[in-house]
């Protein structure tokens, strides 16, 4: 992992974060990391692949009603014989929230994607994405919608819409899904056009079991690829019987690829080791249903981050 080109795309959120009112001080603050170990199986004799993950999200609400997210994702996955790869994918949005509950606000996402050959060959992939958003939030409900720009290294720009929607009609039950659509011109001819749609929901039962899952429907166009993953989970949170707020998860999650020159499955197991942050009750951060349910603002950092 190239981690000076990871310190260099930083500087954004560093930025970002100076950017913030000196006055404002928090009032709520909720999040969570996860440790992540995933073991998969590649069909028709692609072998196994492990993955070592490490992801965080959080948001602090300030008392003069603007709102700060962070989100931040650190994979490598480790596939039988040559090919590793590594991604990392890091995200900042800031919203201002009226009384009535509407919300606008702009978002800034990188994303790397490094793979020392294999499959994908030789590559070295920077994605910067930026936009605007807005939406309306309330106790039960919250809806957004984004349009924004994607820029890759290679000449390859495109732009980004979406709308995602969350839904919580009890306090132990949280659904949620998104459409995201990314679409442009690439250098030297011919067009990309990705679209992802998802649907996860996370259910707590009380004495420290939940449960959660999630699916998500990608369709690359440019590829002539559709890429389909699903997983189901669960979990126990430690602190039912001990003062450390940490959660134990295990998911089963399959991934399943349809090209022209045929089909791949993967069939993964993920374990997980989440340490909750202020409030934050809700699926692993390396969960299908946690990256459907809170998707990237472009559809091929939400098909990486879904599949890993």
């Amino acid at each position: 992992m190239n981690i000076v080109k990871t310190l260099n795309s930083s500087r954004f959120f560093a930025c970002a974060l100076a950017a913030l009112p000196a006055a404002a001080q928090a009032q709520d603050f909720s999040g969570a990391v996860t440790l992540g170990y995933g073991l998969g199986s590649i069909s028709n004799g692609g072998g196994d692949i492990d993955s070592f993950t490490l992801d965080g999200s959080g948001s602090v609400s300030f008392q003069n009603g603007w709102v700060m997210g962070l989100d931040a994702t650190l994979a490598k996955m480790n596939p039988e014989g040559p090919g590793d790869f590594d991604t990392t994918d890091l995200g900042a949005n800031f919203a201002y929230q009226f009384a009535s509950g509407a919300t606008i606000g702009a978002y800034g996402d990188f994303m790397n994607f490094d793979t020392a050959g294999g499959v994908f060959g030789p590559t070295d992939t920077e994605v910067t994405s930026y936009g605007l958003s807005g939406g309306y939030v309330n106790d039960t409900f919250g809806a957004e919608l984004h349009i924004g720009i994607s820029e890759a290294n290679g000449g390859v720009d495109w732009n980004d819409y979406g709308v995602t929607l969350r839904f919580r009609p009890t306090d132990a039950t949280r659904i949620g899904g998104h459409w995201l659509l990314s679409e442009g011109d690439v250098a030297g001819g011919g067009s990309l056009e990705i679209t992802s749609i998802g649907l996860g929901a996370d259910h707590n039962f009380g004495s420290g079991f939940s449960a959660f899952g999630g699916v998500n429907f990608v369709d690359a166009d440019m590829l002539n690829a559709d890429v389909t993953t699903y997983g189901v989970g669960v979990g126990y949170d430690l602190s039912a019987v001990t003062s450390a707020p940490i959660n134990l998860s295990l998911e089963l999650a399959r991934s399943d690829m349809d090209t022209g020159a045929g089909s791949i499955e993967e069939d993964t197991v993920r374990f997980g080791v989440t340490f909750a942050l202020g409030n934050a009750m809700r699926a692993p951060e390396n969960s299908v249903a946690r990256s459907v349910m809170t998707p990237r603002h472009n559809a091929l950092s939400t098909l990486i981050d879904t599949a890993y």
